[in-house]
């Protein structure tokens, strides 16, 4: 008999060790996989606030992946103020919410305007501000140099001077070399509301980059 409680009560030990060490198991994974999901959200509110690229659903898969997880879904847009994302890790799902007040912004840097027409600035620094943080600056004027570095990457992605210039123009022929272009992120649809709401003289003269902005009326004919 005592042998047997002995045994008994190793058994139930043992048992209760196992149900312990997979409690803390379950309960890790609850908290990596959460840490994952907080991340995702972060990076994607990031990325689709002023200053990102434009990307939120895909900095949400790199933060998510970088801490182990799996991105299963991601309700985020370009400029959005808000983001929400759900993440697996080892079976664990769990989701997270982001977002950011606009009015919190800092004001749109003078650098990023800095070097264009004077109109265009006013134009494009009136746009930026009537979008409350939706839209904002990717590009302004460049340098020859500048442009002859994209001129030459293009040609080197796309392999002729002819598709190449579909994407961008060679030195000495860019908008944005004279000042007078500048390329916008964010909610693109958003700014050519506002211009036209505004009556800001922009307007997009390139259908296939819908970013890209011009001062109205300075567009020389090739």
């Amino acid at each position: 008999m005592t042998i047997l409680v002995g045994t008994l009560s190793i058994a139930i030990t043992l048992a209760w060790g196992g149900f312990l060490r997979d409690m803390h198991e379950v309960t890790l994974s609850r908290q990596l996989a959460q840490t994952a999901a907080d991340a995702a959200a972060l990076a994607a509110v990031a990325e689709a606030a002023p200053y990102g690229v434009g990307a939120p659903a895909a900095q949400a898969r790199e933060y998510a992946e970088a801490n182990g997880a799996h991105l299963l879904s991601c309700d985020c847009e370009a400029g959005a103020v808000g983001a929400q994302v759900e993440v697996s890790y080892r079976g664990v799902v769990a989701q997270a919410r982001a977002a950011y007040d606009p009015r919190r912004l800092q004001p749109l840097p003078t650098a990023a305007t800095q070097g264009v027409h004077p109109a265009l600035a006013e134009a494009v620094g009136a746009l930026v501000r009537a979008s409350e943080g939706a839209v904002y600056v990717v590009s302004g004027y460049r340098p020859p140099q500048r442009q002859a570095e994209l001129w030459k990457q293009a040609l080197a992605k796309y392999g002729s001077p002819e598709v190449a210039d579909d994407w961008v123009a060679p030195p000495g022929r860019s908008m944005h070399e004279r000042g007078l272009a500048v390329d916008l992120g964010g909610d693109t649809g958003l700014a050519a509301r506002l211009v036209a709401d505004l009556g800001l003289p922009l307007y997009r003269p390139l259908p296939h980059e819908p970013w890209h902005f011009e001062l109205v009326g300075t567009r020389r004919t090739p």
